[in-house]
């Protein structure tokens, strides 16, 4: 499994387990919140142990800049706290464009301190970044299904300065990073925790994950639970919140209240919810599409929208009538127990936006 570990910078990297496990909780840092889940397993299957979801400031911007190490470490220490998790160790993951991956082929029956080398031989190839300012990994996926003398593997890199900038977020919040996960890798992680709500065994289809956060909407495309295809759009749940600052002339703050708890005036739903519902569903039909047009090897099974506005009423249905694709709002714990810690409200509203963090929180048990 590839994942960013700060005390091996370069090489191959697996989580190292004690015998007695060390709690670790899932954070996913987001555009506006910080999202945190922690997770217990036993031999019935998982309990969901402590989670929080905490927006940072309003008048914060740019909060993935490193200037802004103190704002989200303090956001991170309020999720803590409002958890009540005890756990010292953290899963924390990179996404987006600043992330490489590459799926390439090696010679068969080198071990990894060869492989390592070969890549270092090749790294111009696959990372458009001199080797020494990155951290990478890989993994070996197997045996080339077209040549038998060549194994696939997956190579995954980013640039050393933001591992080394999550890393401080951690540390400032009093956290041990025990892995850097890849984001849409956590997603693959989650969705066995999904299999109970889709019609069919997902083992060997390929899901659609559709992650509409607040300034970002990402689609990830899963084949057999491993990452095939990723790509950003910059539209997102803020685009609503400022159609009804506009319409309504309300500070953005009220504004998003309002929109939360349902409190505003006649004609919203018309004039306002359901245009942007229908951009949603146009935003998805072009991604679709254009993994469609990249990847004519693999056809869609279905779909899961996760992010604050998955929880929009009817936004499945409607997805579901444009694409003419089973679509699903993601919730990881609909077959989990709850430990006292869990207050089921907020879980219920925050249950779809909480898949990366889950995800993380599932390295753990590997």
């Amino acid at each position: 499994m590839i994942s960013f570990i700060e005390k091996y910078p370069v090489n191959f990297n697996f989580l190292q387990l004690n015998k007695k496990r060390n709690a670790v909780i899932g954070i996913d840092i987001t555009s506006s919140a910080v999202k945190l889940v922690e997770l217990s397993k036993n031999n019935t299957g998982y309990t969901l142990e402590s989670c929080s979801v905490v927006p940072f400031p309003r008048n914060e911007q740019n909060l993935q800049q490193p200037a802004n190490t103190y704002v989200i470490g303090q956001t991170i220490k309020k999720a803590l706290h409002e958890s009540n998790t005890k756990a010292k160790q953290a899963a924390i993951a990179v996404g987006g464009a600043s992330v490489i991956t590459k799926n390439i082929l090696i010679p068969a029956g080198l071990n990894d301190d060869e492989i390592i080398e070969q890549i270092i031989i090749d790294a111009s190839k696959y990372i458009p970044y001199n080797i020494n300012d990155v951290f990478w990994d890989f993994e070996i996926q197997g045996i080339n299904k077209t040549n038998v003398s060549l194994l696939d593997v997956l190579l995954v890199a980013t640039r050393k300065e933001l591992i080394e900038h999550k890393i401080e977020l951690l540390k400032h919040a009093q956290l041990k990073p025990k892995i850097i996960e890849v984001e849409t890798f956590a997603i693959g992680n989650a969705l066995s925790l999904l299999a109970s709500q889709l019609p069919c065994d997902i083992e060997g289809k390929t899901i659609a994950v559709v992650d509409i956060g607040a300034n970002l909407t990402t689609l990830h495309v899963i084949h057999n639970f491993r990452s095939i295809f990723t790509r950003e759009l910059a539209f997102g749940g803020r685009h609503l919140t400022n159609l009804i600052a506009q319409t309504y002339e309300l500070p953005q703050s009220d504004a998003e209240k309002a929109k939360k708890k349902g409190e505003l005036p006649e004609g919203y739903l018309c004039n306002i919810l359901e245009p942007f519902k229908q951009n949603i569903v146009q935003q998805i039909q072009r991604s679709i599409q254009f993994f469609s047009a990249s990847q004519n090897n693999h056809q869609i099974d279905s779909l899961i929208l996760s992010g604050g506005c998955a929880s929009i009423s009817a936004i499945d249905k409607l997805v579901s009538d444009a694409l003419n694709l089973p679509t699903y709002i993601a919730n990881p714990f609909i077959d989990m127990s709850y430990s006292s810690n869990i207050n089921h409200t907020d879980l219920s509203e925050n249950a779809s936006s909480l898949l990366v963090a889950c995800g993380l929180a599932l390295r753990n048990f590997d």
